[in-house]
């Protein structure tokens, strides 16, 4: 009795087995998987397994921001004086490139300090 039931036992096992390495082969309906669809399921599976891949942004030192917003300081005050000559008629001919010095500097510090 006891071989019976090992025997039933062990069948029921193998059907276990073979059903669970069958559903990569049959659809919920029972019909066939075509060729590459396996292959497209499994490389699905390990896609979404992945990390996406980290963001890498220019490794910039403090002292670096720290020069930049100095230079944009530097460049405001500047500006600051050069738009109070303007108004007497004194316009500097270099005003055009600190202002777009400034816009170039304002959005490099904006992209490194991920504002």
């Amino acid at each position: 009795m006891a071989f019976h039931s090992l025997r039933i036992l062990l069948l029921l096992l193998v059907a276990v087995a073979w059903q669970s390495s069958s559903t990569d082969v049959l659809f919920q309906s029972g019909q066939p998987i075509p060729p590459g669809h396996k292959a497209a399921n499994d490389a699905t599976r390990q896609a979404e397994q992945v990390e996406p891949p980290a963001t890498s942004h220019p490794t910039v030192t403090a002292a670096e921001v720290q020069q930049q917003a100095d230079e944009l300081l530097s460049l405001a005050q500047q500006v600051h004086t050069d738009t109070q000559r303007a108004a007497q008629g004194l316009v500097a001919k270099d005003l055009k490139d600190k202002l777009k010095r400034i816009e170039k500097l304002s959005k490099k510090l904006r992209d490194e300090l991920e504002l």
